[in-house]
């Protein structure tokens, strides 16, 4: 696992031993990127249940200027951390070990975000749609904000996230689903 772009390319990550986090491959996290390329200049992204911080580290990577990393494991923040201290990355990104929903409804409630990317627990759509519904009702996208799903290919998007006010793509990719939504 690597950076694929920006001011880090290359540079190795490091990943939770075992199957609880699936950290998002080099395939899919390189369709993500070209299609939100070029993304918006000093960026605030937000990688919810990050896992290893790949996602996040890459929008740093790419020019994002504040990056929330945000998992309640202690493997996954393990990791994240000597991810971050391994790229000289700790006083410049932000991670937080709490429950995402918690994040959402705490210290993140002020925060306007640009980018969103979600890949929860496998399978855990009610949570997913939790944190969606949230997400909307909290305002903590920006008015060009964009969220991005990472998810399997059973998943359908809940009445939250509604066509008349979202735009949304769809991209299948083998046994997942990308999904790119913005506000109209």
């Amino acid at each position: 696992m690597r950076v694929i772009s920006g001011k880090l390319k290359s540079r190795k990550l490091l990943a939770p031993k075992g199957l609880k986090t699936r950290p998002t491959l080099d395939n899919i996290k390189e369709t993500i990127f070209n299609i939100i390329s070029p993304i918006a200049i000093n960026a605030s992204v937000l990688d919810l249940f990050s896992g290893t911080g790949q996602i996040g580290i890459e929008f740093y990577s790419r020019g994002a200027k504040d990056v929330y990393l945000v998992d309640n494991s202690f493997e996954a923040v393990t990791v994240i951390k000597k991810n971050l201290e391994s790229l000289g990355l700790s006083n410049e990104i932000n991670l937080m070990k709490v429950d995402g929903l918690r994040a959402l409804k705490g210290p993140l409630k002020e925060i306007k975000f640009d980018y969103i990317f979600l890949d929860p627990p496998y399978k855990q759509h009610e949570l997913l749609n939790e944190v969606l519904k949230t997400i909307v009702e909290m305002n903590l996208l920006s008015e060009c904000g964009e969220i991005i799903i990472e998810e399997n290919k059973n998943y359908e998007l809940n009445e939250t996230i509604s066509n008349d006010d979202f735009d949304i793509d769809i991209r299948a990719m083998g046994d997942k689903k990308i999904f790119f939504i913005k506000r109209n």
